[in-house]
């Protein structure tokens, strides 16, 4: 009986908060941003007991850290998912009001939390959580920050976007003084050496190809002697 007590309790909670979701969704659409602000900081303050601004200021493994009481690990991967979500939809909401800084912040912060629990290893994205993609084309004006970056580079390399993930190589590249450009380096490196076994059907796959490979490797090589 208790297991029962206890699976009818998830699936309320769940679908409690996609409900919310959906309004929150339904008042930006009709661009009613202030309704669509005070749903998601209740949510917020439901999940975490604290408001945007407070969240915002927490690490994603903070935010894990809150929420990882008395919850089995999928229930405490769709609680940082449904986070992540609030946060994207706050950013929408942030940026229809005009505030580009928030809606940044809280783009970046949604997209660190998707990033971090995709790496705890809880299996695929839910539907209700924002995309990766989704976030990264928000956020395609902004710096992000080098951990950040560096998330990207093994995200895009295990979805087979070869491309993608050296463009973020790069970008973390010319951000890294010279402490820091020899961690970066040998990340790369390792990068270029798992490519370097596919198949040219692998490579196309994602964009790239074996003289992309050898061009890389060599760069970094140079960088690494200069």
């Amino acid at each position: 009986m208790r297991g029962v007590i206890r699976e009818d309790y998830l699936l309320g909670w769940i679908k409690r908060y996609l409900l919310w979701l959906a309004e929150i969704a339904g008042f930006i659409r009709t661009a009613d941003y202030e309704a669509a602000a005070r749903r998601a900081d209740l949510a917020l303050r439901e999940l975490l007991g604290l408001g945007p601004d407070s969240v915002l200021a927490l690490t994603d493994g903070e935010i894990l850290a809150r929420l990882a009481m008395g919850d089995p690990p999928v229930v405490v991967r769709d609680k940082c998912l449904m986070v992540a979500a609030l946060l994207y939809h706050l950013g929408h909401t942030a940026a229809g009001k005009g505030n580009a800084d928030l809606a940044r912040d809280c783009w970046l912060k949604s997209l660190q939390v998707v990033l971090g629990t995709y790496f705890q290893g809880a299996g695929p994205l839910p539907e209700f959580a924002p995309q990766p993609e989704a976030l990264i084309e928000a956020l395609r004006d902004a710096v992000l920050p080098a951990r950040t970056e560096a998330a990207l580079i093994l995200f895009h390399e295990q979805h087979g976007q070869f491309d993608r993930a050296e463009n973020a190589l790069f970008r973390l590249l010319e951000r890294m003084g010279p402490e820091g450009e020899a961690g970066v380096i040998e990340m790369g490196l390792g990068f270029y050496r798992r490519l370097a076994v596919l198949s040219e059907e692998s490579l196309a796959a994602g964009n790239f190809s074996r003289e992309e490979v050898v061009a890389g490797r060599q760069e970094l090589e140079r960088r690494r002697a200069s």
